[in-house]
């Protein structure tokens, strides 16, 4: 590695940022830069990251300091290229890249509709503990200052009592806030926390001491009341063992503050509750047959089944028809079965309404279409036209029609897997001229004929879309 010399870095960074609108050039470029500055007393012959499986080129962090000031003011006055740029970056599967992809999306306004679907799905793809904090701290920096309800309606989110295995994001997310002095309204937290604290799942009792540290240091007297009201009030067997456990760690005058409160008492040690095994169970490859004592006897665990995997609702994008919205029925009724998937509002012509659509989709893969009407011409026109990027694509009474959209249907047949539904009944878009389009664009196709109108009210009620989506 050369020694580096910062009137250089300055320039090469400065010359790498002109190529922040051409994703394909400013990739190139900042590979040859990231090489340029390769670490090669460090480099293995695996050339991957401690306690990761992403490649890495240990190129020093100063590196990466000087692109992301580069970077900043460019990325802040255009966050819709600077998310098409995160996801390039994304895709390269670099820790360094990934890293840049992180602090790009800590630019972009929190009103921006696309920030959260990003960042839910690459906090699931990541387990690269130094990918995974940037995630949670640096690319939810404009939320944290800008619109702090919306992040703390985000964390509750992650500690929703039925997400127990998102609750690790939402703890670690919670950090930085809580360690900014200039953020003074303690009690939100206390409230959102209090009942994680309580419900004490000995698989993040590091995240329960981290967050108990942060608290204390931004106000004792606040944390030491709510732990202590926790502590003399829970019924939970577990409260008491895990906070026994991690209280070594806290400041000695809250180990004193606790001391009495968390004493042995005579009564045995609980057993894991059920949301713990099945948390422990996560972490098994294969399904194993544990033994668990009780106070009364010894008894098996049962083997579990495979569990099915599950849908990445943030891959899942609904396109109304020409006179709809994000707001209308159906698209408020996706969103509520399939929280997190994206309902984007599409205004104009049919390729103006293309042209919204791309930078959405990006160049991400494993998308499921879902297209009504007119949505259904731009589900299937994108299809055709990047059938690698798509998994599924679900038409529902698409306008498929040689008139008056014969020039956009002029396309290579695909085997992305289809499903169509149309109704009997459908007096705006007639069934059959579709079904003839459909049949020659589509070699994996599923028609699925209903009775019903276009709108497909009673259809929508009576279908399984997760049987359809999955």
């Amino acid at each position: 590695m050369p020694a580096i010399d910062l009137a250089r870095l300055r320039k090469q960074a400065n010359r790498l940022a002109d190529f922040f609108f051409v994703p394909d050039e400013f990739m190139k470029h900042t590979r040859e830069m990231l090489e340029f500055y390769v670490n090669h007393t460090l480099r293995t012959k695996e050339n991957v990251a401690p306690g990761s499986n992403l490649k890495t080129y240990r190129t020093p962090p100063a590196v990466l300091t000087q692109i992301e000031n580069e970077l900043r003011p460019i990325a802040e006055a255009n966050p819709e290229f600077a998310l098409d740029l995160a996801d390039a970056l994304w895709e390269e599967g670099a820790l360094e890249t990934r890293l840049l992809a992180a602090f790009l999306l800590g630019r972009i306004p929190p009103q921006e509709e696309r920030l959260l679907p990003r960042l839910s799905a690459w906090t699931q793809q990541i387990r690269d503990p130094q990918i995974r904090s940037a995630l949670l701290s640096t690319s939810l920096t404009r939320m944290r200052k800008e619109t702090p309800d919306q992040f703390l309606m985000l964390i509750r989110e992650y500690l929703h009592p039925a997400r127990m295995r998102t609750w690790s994001n939402g703890l670690h997310a919670l950090l930085p806030m809580i360690a900014d002095s200039t953020f003074a309204n303690l009690p939100p937290i206390l409230d959102i926390v209090e009942p994680i604290i309580e419900e004490a799942p000995s698989t993040l009792q590091n995240e329960l001491a981290d967050l108990i540290i942060a608290l204390y240091r931004a106000s004792a007297s606040e944390t030491v009341f709510m732990l202590k009201h926790v502590l003399s009030t829970t019924q939970n067997t577990m409260t008491v063992v895990t906070l026994r456990r991690i209280v070594t760690s806290f400041p000695p005058p809250l180990q004193a503050e606790l001391r009495d409160l968390l004493r042995p008492q005579s009564a045995p040690m609980p057993a894991l509750t059920q949301q713990e095994e099945e948390i422990v169970d996560d972490f098994i490859e294969e399904p194993v047959t544990q033994i668990v004592e009780t106070p009364n006897d010894i008894k098996p665990r049962k083997k579990r089944a495979p569990r099915k995997p599950k849908l990445d609702n943030s891959r899942i994008i609904y396109l109304h028809g020409l006179e709809s919205s994000s707001q209308s029925g159906k698209a408020r009724q996706f969103a509520e079965k399939f929280p997190g998937m994206v309902t984007p509002d599409f205004t104009g012509s049919f390729e103006e309404r293309m042209k919204q659509l791309n930078p959405i989709l990006g160049r991400k893969k494993n998308w499921t279409i879902i297209g009504s009407s007119f949505g259904g011409l731009m589900g299937t026109v994108f299809t055709c036209q990047h059938p690698t990027q798509v998994r599924k694509l679900i038409l529902l009474a698409p306008a498929l029609l040689r008139d008056p959209f014969g020039s956009y249907l002029n396309l290579e047949p695909v085997s992305v897997p289809t499903i169509i539904i149309h109704g009997t009944e459908d007096d705006v878009v007639p069934l059959e001229p579709v079904r003839e389009v459909a049949e020659k664009l589509f070699t994996f196709l599923a028609y699925r004929v209903v009775d019903d109108g276009h709108r497909l009210h009673k259809a929508f009620e009576e279908l399984n879309w997760e049987e359809i989506l999955a």
